[in-house]
Parts: C-alpha cells; sequence; structure tokens
C-alpha cells in the first residue's frame, strides 16, 4: 500500500485549485508563466545572484581575461584545444594540449556534453568563445528553480516556492565552487532534484515512472559533466529506486531494471569519455586530507575566507575546504525550526517513511564518506578509520577529495528543513517565516568576499607578438622549455615558468599544439618520459623544425649553441627555432 494517500500533510501536496475562468482564456504561454511564477522567480534569484558574483561581462562569450585564475583557464583551455583537434575517442580528446601525451574535455573538467554539443558550431563562434560564464549562471537559476519546482509539486504557494528556490541558490556550498573556479563542480541542481524527487509523492504508476525516466536521465547528463557530481547522482538515483519499490505503484522488476540501467549507462559513458578504460590512472594521493569536519554544516570557514557575516569561523584543517558545507544562517535557522516540528508531532512525518527512508539512509553513509579515514571536529583529530579504509584504498583514491561527498546531506537538510517548514505551518505563517529566513540567509551570506575571489583578469589574453607569429610560420608545435605539465596530485613535469596559460592561449591562436598545462589527472610515467626525452634531444643537439621553442632564461643557453639555432628575447622568455637540413631526423621527446 503506498504512502501516498495518507491523510497526513506533513509532506503531501495540497489540492490543486481550479483555474478562475478568465485565466483558462488567457495565451497558454501566460498562463503557463502564472502556474510556473515560483520556479521562475527562483530563476531570476540565481541570474541576480550571478550578476552580484561574476557580473554581467562573465556572459560575454570573447570575454576571457577573467578566466586566468585557478581551474577557470584549465577548463577553458580543454574546449579551446578541443575545436582545433580531430574527433576520436575517447570522446572530447584533445590531443594538441599537453602534446605529445595529450588530455581530453573530461580530464580537463571542461564538461564533455557541453563541449560536445557546441563542437558542430564551432565554426561559426568567435575565436575565444568560452561557456564558463553561461554554465555558470545557468547552474544557478537551474538551482532555484529546481528546489522551487519541488516545493511546487508539494502543494506550497508560489510566495513559498519562489523562497524555497531562492534559498537554494543562496547555497554557501554552491557559491564557494564559484569562488574555487571549480566550474563543472557547480552542478549541483541534479543533487537537488533527485533529493527532492524522493520526498515528493508517487500517487501512481505514471508518476512512478517519471521519476524513474528522470533519475536515468541525470545519470546520463552528469556523466558527462563531471565524475564527481555522476557519482553522487548515481547512488541517488539506486535510492530513488528503492523509494519507488517501497512504494508499490509498479512491479518490483520496473526499478530494479531503472537501477541497472543507471548503472550501466553511467559505467558506459565513463568508457565513452575516457574516465576509465584509458591508461590515465584515476587514483590520487591524499585520501584523508580534503575532507569534512564534523561541524561543516555549521563553519562557515572557505577556502581562504569567512562566507557569513553573523557567524565567526571554526577551526578546520587545510584541506577541508572541500569539505565545506555551511549551511546559512537562514538555512541553519529553518533545519532547527523544522527537527522542532518534526520532534514536536513525529507520527505524521513517520507515516511517510518510504519517502525520507532511504534517502536519508543514503546521505549519511555518503556523509560518513566524506569524513574519510580521519575523522575531526574543530579540526582535531577525533577517530581514526585507516584500517577501515586500507582494503578499499586503490578504489576510494579516485575520490580523494572525499568532504564533497557531504552535499547530498547538505541538500536533505537545506530543502527538507525548507519544505518542513512549508508543509507543517498555516500558508500565511509559512510563507512568512519562508520569506524572513530568505531575509537572514541573504543578510549572513559574505558575498562580497566571492565576488572578490571571482574578480580578475591577465595580460595572458593578449595575442601573439609579430615575432613569434612569425617564427610559427609553417611550424606545428610550441614547446615550453622546461616543460610546466601536472595534475591535481602535483604528478609530471614541474620545473617550467607558472604562466604557461598565456602561452597555451597564444599557440591555441596560432593553431600550435603545446605540450604544457594542467590536468585533473596525468600519466606521470609518461610525463617523465617526455620530459627527460626533451633534455637528452637538447643536449645533444636534436631539435625540431617543426617546432618553435620557448625557454627559460636559465636553460637558453643549451639551445643557443646548437648550430642552425636563432634565439631572440620574447616576454620574459628565449624564442628559438632551428632551421635544419631538410634530411634531419625530428625530435620526439622519448
Amino acid at each position: 500500500m503506498s504512502d501516498a494517500s495518507d491523510s497526513s500533510t506533513a509532506l503531501s501536496p495540497a489540492a490543486p485549485a481550479s483555474p478562475p475562468p478568465e485565466t483558462s482564456r488567457r495565451h497558454p504561454f501566460l498562463r503557463w508563466c502564472d502556474e510556473q511564477q515560483g520556479p521562475l522567480l527562483a530563476a531570476l534569484a540565481g541570474l541576480l545572484t550571478f550578476l552580484a558574483t561574476l557580473g554581467a561581462g562573465a556572459l560575454q562569450p570573447g570575454k576571457i581575461g577573467w578566466l586566468i585564475r585557478d581551474d577557470f583557464s584549465q577548463h577553458l583551455m580543454g574546449w579551446l584545444y578541443f575545436r582545433q583537434a580531430p574527433l576520436g575517442f575517447p570522446l572530447g580528446s584533445t590531443p594538441n594540449y599537453i602534446h605529445p601525451l595529450g588530455t581530453s574535455l573530461g580530464y580537463t573538467d571542461s564538461m564533455p556534453w557541453v563541449g560536445l554539443l557546441l563542437r558542430p558550431l564551432s565554426p561559426l563562434l568567435p575565436t575565444t568563445f568560452q561557456y564558463v560564464g553561461p554554465w555558470l549562471c545557468l547552474c544557478l537559476m537551474l538551482q532555484g528553480a529546481a528546489a522551487a519546482w519541488v516545493a511546487q509539486r508539494l502543494g506550497a504557494s508560489k510566495q513559498q516556492q519562489a523562497c524555497v528556490g531562492a534559498l537554494l541558490v543562496l547555497s554557501p556550498t554552491l557559491l564557494s565552487r564559484m569562488a574555487l573556479s571549480h566550474v563543472a563542480l557547480c552542478t549541483h541542481w541534479p543533487l537537488v532534484l533527485l533529493v527532492g524527487l524522493h520526498l515528493i509523492p508517487q500517487p501512481d504508476a505514471r508518476a512512478a515512472r517519471q521519476s524513474l525516466w528522470l533519475a536515468l536521465a541525470l545519470c546520463v547528463f552528469t556523466a558527462g559533466i563531471h565524475p564527481v557530481i555522476a557519482v553522487m547522482t548515481l547512488p541517488l538515483a539506486i535510492s530513488l529506486c528503492v523509494r519507488t519499490a517501497l512504494e508499490r505503484q509498479l512491479p518490483v522488476k520496473v526499478p530494479l531494471l531503472a537501477a541497472v540501467a543507471c548503472v550501466a549507462a553511467m559505467l558506459g559513458l565513463f568508457f565513452v569519455f575516457g574516465y576509465l578504460g584509458t591508461r590515465t590512472p584515476v587514483g590520487a594521493g591524499g585520501f584523508g586530507e580534503f575532507s569534512a569536519d564534523l561541524n561543516t554544516l555549521f563553519n562557515p570557514h572557505g577556502h581562504h575566507y569567512n562566507w557569513s557575516r553573523l557567524l565567526p569561523l571554526l577551526p578546520r584543517l587545510g584541506g577541508q575546504y572541500e569539505g565545506f558545507g555551511y549551511l546559512g544562517a537562514g538555512g541553519l535557522l529553518g533545519a532547527l525550526l523544522a527537527a522542532v516540528l518534526l520532534a514536536r508531532q513525529p507520527t505524521p512525518h513517520l507515516a511517510l517513511w518510504r519517502r525520507w527512508l532511504p534517502v536519508s539512509v543514503l546521505s549519511v553513509g555518503l556523509a560518513f564518506f566524506a569524513l574519510s579515514s580521519r575523522v575531526t571536529f574543530l579540526g582535531k583529530d577525533v577517530a581514526d578509520l585507516s584500517a577501515l579504509y586500507r582494503p578499499v584504498l586503490p578504489w576510494v583514491e579516485a575520490f580523494r577529495s572525499s568532504g564533497r561527498f557531504i552535499w547530498p546531506l547538505y541538500y536533505l537538510v537545506l530543502l527538507g528543513g525548507a519544505l518542513v517548514l512549508a508543509r507543517r505551518l498555516s500558508p500565511a505563517r509559512a510563507t512568512l517565516l519562508a520569506g524572513l529566513l530568505l531575509g537572514l540567509q541573504v543578510m549572513d551570506l559574505n558575498l562580497g568576499e566571492g565576488r572578490q575571489a571571482n574578480q580578475g583578469a591577465g595580460r595572458w589574453g593578449t595575442p601573439p607578438s609579430p615575432e613569434l607569429t612569425a617564427a610559427s610560420k609553417g611550424r606545428e608545435h610550441l614547446v615550453l622549455y622546461p616543460p610546466q605539465m601536472h595534475d591535481s596530485s602535483g604528478r609530471g613535469c614541474r620545473a617550467g615558468p607558472m604562466d604557461y596559460h598565456r602561452w597555451a592561449y597564444r599557440a591555441y591562436l596560432l593553431g600550435l599544439t603545446f605540450n604544457s598545462g594542467y590536468v585533473t589527472r596525468l600519466d606521470d610515467a609518461r610525463a617523465q618520459e617526455y620530459c627527460l626525452g626533451l633534455d637528452a634531444d637538447i643536449a645533444a643537439g636534436r631539435l625540431d623544425s617543426r617546432t618553435v621553442y620557448l625557454s627559460i632564461p636559465a636553460r637558453v643557453a643549451q639551445l643557443q649553441r646548437i648550430p642552425g639555432t636563432r634565439c631572440t628575447p620574447e616576454d620574459g622568455l628565449w624564442l628559438c627555432v632551428h632551421d635544419a637540413p631538410s634530411d634531419a631526423a625530428p625530435v620526439t621527446g622519448r
């Protein structure tokens, strides 16, 4: 027997009111806008939040100077070089970036689905086209719309829907990812949607099937956005299948097949996008350093600053910014009031256990993983779980930033608390309280520092000099010497200059491959082989006439003494080309 028929109103939708006659005679689009007023206002809140943090300039496709900071440049370069690369397998492969090793859209966190969707339009797009800003804006808008839609399905008023959606937009955890330049990791709205799908009713078989199809679609979508988001989406989708099986609106085999389809789709797409089945290692060192502290839900301590104007910073370890999960003052108060209401009248809530139990168990389990093998409170060790993780360490190291897995519990508390208040109070009180909580969240959230973290530009976005342009004529490669290629674990060769971004951009404009860059995962053995081989070739006087070399001043003498080499100063480095005899063997970088 489904609990959808339970007479309790704890999380059950109110009966929809019949539209007045004058409303039914309006234009269908206007009628739809009126019906979806809550989600649309919440999406507007997302847009306004984006403009307050990054500004309208970030929406300009040709404006890229602000992207030269932290991981933004990584995402941008992955897309730019993919535009010029031949299509290959895995999908999104970019052999011309970090050449000759190559990488992919997936390993530059450039969101493979977005890059592949825009690839056919590339000839029509500007040379400096970027989709980082529009994507971040879309994520904020969808975050608000998804939360408001869930509130709508639970019978909340339009004002309540808008307030719940705006509260989720002003999620410090989401906004901190923008400040950290983690573009793909700002895709939190699928998590919000899946948590919400657990809480809304499934009154009949049709609604149950729609939920399962949506869960499968979100698995397919997130598999081509970011593996961490995908790996959170998959268990949430399976949990929704469990919830659907408990509701008994469909034969048990249907949610079972849906769960199998979600797993198969996720694994298959991970192979297609190159996350699995390639030489690139998926593991990374440092598991236990990038965890969540037990105080994460009420600690406003972000990466470098305090996200709260009202609450003080609490201690945590250095790498635990990855487990940042501050709810905000409005979110905290809403969760506390919801807990009080549920404690005073638990019976209606307990009657709906099929909805909240699967997602609660899963979220707590993922939160436990977020604590990692080194459990801390206020930055002090309280438990050592190394023995528990030791047998599975090669697998869990792929997600060494385990603190991120606090997000499902985070959104269950934030969204669930707001929805409980909307359903357990009278409409007038619920609307007033929703507005007060949103106002408190706005007062508390330290957007000023977040905005400051997202500002900045660099001269790196300038075009190549006439000398570099002339030197590149008839050549195919731009080689930074020594190279600066590394991943998030520090693997690779790191002797080269750190301002490699500007040279990567200039090589892109000239249609050349580039041998340096930053990616999430790198095959260290191949990187060392290339870097040592390049050293050996230059020491032996073997230069490639198809290559433009950019050397740091300390190494340029090695190139200058090779016969046939011409070197000139170039923006802090030395530009060298080699006019070799036609029968000379090209350099390979063994």
